[in-house]
């Protein structure tokens, strides 16, 4: 009921759905009283002039957009002076028609509180008197208090109107606010939630989904909405073994909060989605005391595990690999020493053992840069030095470092370089290792023949360089693999080599953050022809800096 007479009221003017009836019906009770010759006065002049008044008002109503007037203030007091002069001027004292003054004092008060509800009460108070003295020319002790007992009663009345459609004004007026903030603050937290990359779901204390945000029906793969649907039925969750986990019953037993990293979600015969779920009870409010639900908040960690995971695996491997050399390595040195400490030491065999600790020596070393080279390539956001350089000098740098090891082994190292390639804009660092892990791979699995470093243009941009080798070669089957981390070919010849499994992942990833990519082409028994093809310039210019520090330790953190 409040509700209703609250929107009646609450019209930019007077509240048209009362003021009609109420005027029409006083110039009514005015006709009747008059056709029954009821009035104070006879004089039909004043009574029409009265009556066509409240008509007139009664139809401007009708077209509230006309009005000129847009003061509530300015109605009530219209209204009041039309009353007032029916209730003084023509109708008896203490008439039927001194009770509509009932409306009025509502309505002040309800537009204009304390104030109103004085102002119309006094008024109305003035009018009975003067009304009294006008029609009586006296006023007597009992009309006196006639007048008092009608304002009582007309004033008290109104009050309790009032009371019982809207209750207390100021609690009603505070709940309004109240409610107004509570929905602000719910569209806020909606429009939060919504912006959250991660899932979230808040169900109620059965575990039927109350809201939910757009990231949760990204999880889902779904568009339907989810409201009412209980949590278990669109969550259907395992853990890593496969056991089938109810987050409803997980939440019933959450004390205030839980976290689960163990549960997957699965979204196909053999793929799942790792999360990371955190529940949590809605805390009681002040009007419901008893528990109101749950909210659960879903992470995707799938990339996170593979990581983690890759990074276990990696440091396991790498350990492996240290581990054998320095073991090895170790050995050596410790018979050295026993041999050196023999009355007559075999200076050959000493120099065997220390030839075999170098060795390993030096596989560690390599190993350390390639552990190096590692940490540049997949350090995608730290700053490289770009620079302007000769390809050729380059080449023919790398041509004195490698060529006594080619040679040693019996095999040829030659260059086939254009003219029309000379400057390259790039990173000087990554190309020459790229160039470097080609060079060494082609002489370390090439056991006869040797190897040629071409340099070309491929367009007005782009330029390839390849080392060919005429080494054991590489199966089809196997040639997609050549750049996966710690690969190492089952070939016999290749297995007894050395190696970490390492070169051409850095290769590819140096590649990559210049710009370029690789090519390959291999047959078995003769051999293979390793391409980069490079951008002249660099596809985007960093900042100048080092990357050369702390990079082996990015790999462990």
């Amino acid at each position: 009921m409040a509700n209703s007479i609250t929107s009646i009221l609450d019209e930019e003017t007077l509240p048209s759905k009362l003021v009609i009836p109420a005027t029409l019906l006083v110039a009514v009770i005015l006709m009747v009283m008059y056709g029954f010759e009821l009035t104070y006065t006879r004089n039909k002049i004043i009574i029409l002039s009265l009556i066509g008044a409240l008509v007139t008002l009664s139809v401007l109503y009708l077209f509230p957009k006309k009005w000129i007037f847009k003061s509530r203030a300015l109605y009530l007091i219209i209204f009041h002076l039309v009353l007032s002069s029916i209730l003084i001027f023509v109708v008896p004292v203490h008439s039927a028609l001194l009770y509509m003054w009932a409306p009025l004092i509502f309505m002040s008060d309800y537009y204009y509180q304390s104030l109103g509800l004085y102002l119309s009460s006094v008024s109305l108070l003035i009018v009975l008197i003067l009304s009294d003295w006008h029609q009586k020319s006296q006023i007597t002790k009992s009309s006196a208090l006639g007048i008092l007992f009608e304002l009582i009663i007309i004033v008290t009345a109104s009050l309790i109107i009032s009371k019982l459609a809207f209750g207390n004004r100021k609690e009603r007026k505070e709940l309004d606010s109240q409610y107004v903030q509570a929905e602000y603050e719910h569209d806020r937290l909606l429009s939060l939630i919504n912006t959250m990359s991660d899932a979230v779901i808040a169900t109620d204390e059965t575990g039927k989904i109350t809201t939910y945000n757009a990231a949760a029906l990204d999880l889902l793969n779904t568009n339907k909405t989810l409201v009412d649907t209980p949590i278990d039925k669109v969550m259907k969750l395992t853990t890593g073994s496969g056991e089938e986990v109810s987050l409803s019953k997980l939440a019933i037993k959450t004390p205030f909060l839980q976290r689960r990293t163990d549960i997957c979600l699965p979204i196909g015969d053999d793929d799942n989605i790792n999360l990371d779920i955190s529940i949590s009870r809605i805390a009681p409010s002040m009007l419901k005391e008893e528990q109101q639900g749950f909210t659960f908040l879903f992470r995707d960690i799938t990339e996170r595990k593979s990581l983690d995971e890759e990074r276990d695996l990696f440091i396991s491997e790498v350990s492996h690999e240290l581990r054998t050399p320095i073991t090895i390595s170790e050995g050596d040195m410790s018979m050295a020493v026993l041999l050196a400490d023999k009355k007559t030491p075999n200076i050959g065999e000493i120099k065997n053992s220390i030839k075999k600790a170098h060795e390993q020596v030096v596989y560690l070393g390599d190993m350390v840069n390639d552990l190096s080279a590692l940490s540049r390539a997949q350090l995608e956001n730290k700053s490289m030095e770009v620079t302007t350089f000769n390809i050729s000098e380059v080449i023919d740098e790398l041509m004195q470092t490698y060529r006594p090891q080619a040679e040693s082994k019996g095999l040829y190292f030659k260059t086939e370089l254009t003219s029309n390639i000379a400057q390259l804009t790039t990173s000087k660092l990554y190309f020459k290792e790229i160039m470097q892990n080609f060079i060494t791979n082609a002489i370390k699995y090439t056991q006869k023949g040797g190897i040629i470093v071409k340099a070309q243009s491929v367009d007005k941009d782009n330029v390839l360089i390849s080392v060919t080798d005429t080494g054991a070669g590489i199966a089809r089957s196997e040639q997609n693999k050549v750049y996966q981390k710690f690969w190492r070919s089952e070939d016999p010849y290749t297995r007894s080599t050395s190696g970490t499994g390492l070169g051409l992942y850095i290769t590819a990833k140096l590649a990559q953050r210049i710009g370029g990519y690789l090519m390959l082409d291999s047959e078995i028994k003769k051999g293979s022809t390793f391409s980069v093809v490079i951008p002249l310039k660099a596809f985007k210019q960093v900042d100048q800096g080092s990357v050369t520090k702390n990079e082996v330790a990015h790999l462990f953190s």
